[in-house]
């Protein structure tokens, strides 16, 4: 390796030996391991192994592929040949054993043409897909990503549809655009055509194309490996383009961007800090870092989904009225007075904004949003609310989150607290992700305790489904002396126990962060339409409500 310095950035020009092509070793290991499959004779450990060997070594990855063609080509001439006859004893099982053979090397080989993205027989019959995603199959592995975004419709039965869960695996995108949160924070754009393969929720790789990043403040360490290698702690937004295995780039906007140009192993050869307003360059064995003056278009929009309002209408206001709630906060515009929320149920549990005078608290446009503060901020009740806990209660809301973390949409605290530095809960409605307790990311979780004076466990349910960020969910939460039960648009999941408590004490409400006091599990996102009842809703009052505004279910 031989480096210098050029113009305004540093340039390091690497010699590489490695080659593309494979070796007579590997096609025989690739061979053997198709023959294997073909066989049978490969167990699930081996078959676990073989795929991470594929998705981790691009030389051996080459020689399959290779070798899955030739024998395509070979299943192609066996078919234009006459059948043969063969009359033996054992006729009848061994005429079954060629075309058992070829249909089991087809069905293999077209599993692994989806893995690897050898898609072309499709796209003559049906057209090109949006994307394609072959997730891993190792056993233990958990979700890293969620689907937030695609720019064009998911049809019925199309893989990643907004709001699913991806595990490791490797993505080819063919056109149009994808935005994935990952489960650290992340927020990456895929620009087709494009592949990626995701590693973990700190880690993913880009093959070709266009990745826009997008990282939180809080987040931790994130890479993003290609040709050159993009590691962020930290607020900052960059792109990095790869335009085949010899060229990469990292634009960076904001922030601060780790580079490394890899060697041969993959290991680094050289590590370059890319600010605000530069590019480090890949090409032809050198690494160039340079000022850049970005236009507008030319960043990733990797902001939320939209910037939607939910828009509910008068039709819903009154069936929300006719089910008669005791609390009804809209949000519209005149409905704050002072610091006061407008109870559209009565004159009496009006909402109470609690400010940091830092612009977190935001409410027009019917709703409220809650941005991340140092200080706390909430909005409780203007009076304690008597003996809910005494038989049944509801509570309703829609919100729509900015991105994946763990936050307290709303909480019932005792008003009468035994340690006033750290209230305790009757219930806690909250965005579960990465928390303390096992669950699939970004759910929602109800969690009961009673008596609420403890902070030891309780009764949890998580929704089945995901609440995605930049997309308006429907939350109902209902406890009666039978169960507790979580709605989440429409979906239901229940948690029997017996839950008859004579309990007349006063109950107060915290919207935005854990409790009035610490400011702890801050939501990032809006709510809107929130209503507390002194009853069970229904199944039918809440599947009212919710297809009201988002329409019934498609069939």
């Amino acid at each position: 390796m031989r480096s210098s310095t050029c113009g305004l950035g540093r340039r390091i020009i690497v010699e590489s030996s490695m080659s593309q092509q494979t070796t007579p070793q590997l096609e025989r290991e690739a061979r053997l391991a198709i023959d294997r499959l073909v066989d049978g004779q490969i167990s699930p450990e081996e078959f676990a192994r073989l795929e991470q060997r594929l998705l981790t070594d691009q030389s051996f990855r080459l020689a399959y592929v290779e070798q899955s063609d030739m024998q395509s080509e070979l299943e192609h001439h066996l078919r234009s040949f006459p059948p043969l006859t063969i009359n033996t004893d054992h006729a009848e099982s061994s005429s079954w054993g060629l075309p058992f053979a070829i249909a089991l090397s087809v069905l293999i080989l077209l599993g692994f043409a989806n893995l690897f993205f050898i898609n072309s027989w499709k796209s003559a019959f049906f057209g090109e897909p949006m994307l394609d995603f072959a997730e891993s199959q190792l056993i233990g592995q958990g979700p890293v990503a969620m689907v937030i975004r695609r720019s064009e419709e998911a049809s019925a039965g199309s893989p990643l549809q907004i709001g699913d869960r991806l595990k490791p695996g490797a993505l080819r995108l063919n056109r149009g655009d994808l935005q994935l949160e990952f489960l650290s924070g992340v927020r990456v754009q895929l620009t087709g055509p494009a592949e990626m393969h995701l590693l973990t929720e700190h880690q993913a790789t880009l093959l070709s194309g266009q990745a826009g990043v997008v990282t939180p403040p809080d987040s931790d360490s994130f890479s993003l490996n290609g040709p050159v290698s993009a590691v962020v702690n930290g607020s900052s937004e960059f792109v990095l383009h790869v335009e085949g295995p010899g060229r990469g780039e990292v634009d960076v906007f904001q922030g601060e961007v780790m580079t490394s140009l890899l060697g041969p192993s993959g290991d680094t050869l050289l590590n370059e800090m890319v600010t605000s307003n530069h590019r480090a360059l890949f090409a032809d064995g050198e690494l160039t870092v340079s000022s850049k003056t970005f236009d507008q278009s030319q960043r990733i929009d990797t902001i939320p989904v939209d910037n939607l309002y939910l828009n509910p209408t008068d039709q819903y206001a009154e069936a929300v009225k006719a089910d008669a709630p005791l609390v009804y906060w809209r949000f519209e515009d005149g409905d704050v007075i002072g610091n006061q929320i407008v109870n559209h149920m009565g004159d009496h549990h009006h909402g109470e904004i609690h400010s940091a005078e830092d612009g977190s608290i935001e409410i027009s446009r019917g709703r409220i949003r809650f941005a991340k503060s140092p200080q706390g901020r909430h909005v409780g009740l203007s009076e304690p609310i008597e003996g809910i806990n005494r038989r049944a209660f509801s509570i309703e809301f829609w919100v729509r989150t900015d991105r994946m973390h763990w936050g307290t949409f709303l909480g019932l605290l005792p008003v009468t607290q035994a340690d006033p530095e750290k209230e305790s809960h009757l219930c806690v409605l909250e965005y579960a992700n990465q928390t303390n307790v096992v669950h699939r990311p970004a759910t929602i979780r109800m969690l009961y305790r009673y008596p609420p004076t403890t902070y030891d466990g309780g009764k949890n349910i998580f929704s089945p489904n995901s609440c995605t960020p930049g997309i308006w969910t429907h939350i109902v939460a209902v406890k009666t002396p039978e169960a507790i039960r979580l709605y989440c648009d429409g979906q239901l999941q229940v948690n029997l126990d017996d839950l008859d408590f004579d309990d007349s004490s006063p109950y107060t409400v915290v919207l935005g962060q854990l409790d009035s006091v610490r400011s702890m599990r801050q939501l990032e996102g809006q709510l809107d339409e929130v209503a507390i009842y002194e009853k069970a809703l229904t199944e039918e009052q809440i599947r009212r409500h919710y297809e009201i505004i988002a329409g019934p279910p498609k069939t």
